[in-house]
């Protein structure tokens, strides 16, 4: 079932956040929050984090790492938050806080989790992405990720061995190789930040979306619906109705390892997304 986590629609813009469950696991390990900042609601914050599904506390992950970016942003002075670059400091070492807490608590190797984001101020936006949850902005009837995923086959794309939309059918698909939560080694942070003025709607999702949904249908979707629909649009796709995905015949002969078609519904799957109305 389709779950609204809050939004904040006004005339100047829409800022979402939605979650659904799926159609096999059990629980959500997914979190994600939307905000704007207490002292001038021009400063906008998206978050989302996939808990790993294959250890025993994803969704204590999740949930602990988006509580601490929710505390330190409304916390945070308005000052400090137009400074995009000493922003970016502060998140990270927010983030390797949270990343030892964890340890400390849980010990290594026991639970961990994505986290995507997005810290909007009056110029600039700041979008920071660990593991293979998506950040992705759309202009001019363009869609574009901004951020790479932290996983073992995107290199085969980097590599240009096959397409992106291929890296959904390799059975090692969401073996990730950063996270918060887990060990040292592994929370490493990636930054970049973007002009305002370079998209009209910035999308968050979860792999729960894009193991599902290829670039092309997220962006018909985007292109089809009103402003306020996009997002439950996009995740009751990917979880509730069948997609025409099949192994390309040029994977099994270049790969030797075993491929499968992730099945609708098979993961939870959450979004956030910022929409500017004018």
């Amino acid at each position: 079932m389709l779950y609204d986590w809050g939004n904040n629609m006004r005339d100047e813009f829409i800022l979402q956040k939605k979650t659904d469950i799926g159609l096999i696991r059990e629980k959500n390990e997914d979190s994600g929050i939307v905000l704007t900042h207490p002292k001038d609601d021009n400063i906008k914050l998206l978050a989302i984090a996939d808990g790993m599904g294959g250890k025993d506390l994803g969704d204590v992950a999740s949930n602990y790492v988006i509580t601490q970016i929710s505390k330190w942003f409304q916390k945070s002075s308005v000052e400090l938050l137009e400074d995009s670059f000493k922003t970016s400091l502060e998140l990270k070492e927010i983030i390797n806080r949270s990343n030892n807490n964890l340890i400390s608590k849980y010990g290594e190797n026991r639970l961990g989790t994505t986290l995507t984001m997005a810290l909007i101020n009056s110029k600039e936006t700041l979008i920071l992405n660990i593991g293979d949850s998506r950040c992705y902005i759309y202009k001019n009837n363009t869609l574009t990720q901004v951020t790479e995923d932290d996983s073992q086959v995107w290199l085969y794309y980097k590599a240009g061995e096959v397409g992106k939309e291929d890296l959904r059918y390799f059975s090692t698909s969401n073996y990730i190789s950063a996270c918060v939560g887990l060990n040292k080694d592994l929370c490493n942070s990636d930054i970049e930040i973007i002009d305002n003025d370079s998209y009209e709607l910035i999308l968050l999702v979860t792999d729960g979306v894009t193991d599902l949904l290829t670039d092309e249908k997220i962006k018909s979707i985007i292109d089809k619906h009103k402003d306020k629909d996009i997002l439950e649009k996009i995740i009751q796709e990917a979880v509730y109705v069948e997609q025409d995905l099949h192994v390309p015949l040029r994977l099994r002969r270049t790969f030797k390892e075993p491929f499968y078609v992730p099945a609708h519904g098979k993961d939870n799957a959450s979004g956030a997304i910022f929409i500017k109305n004018n």
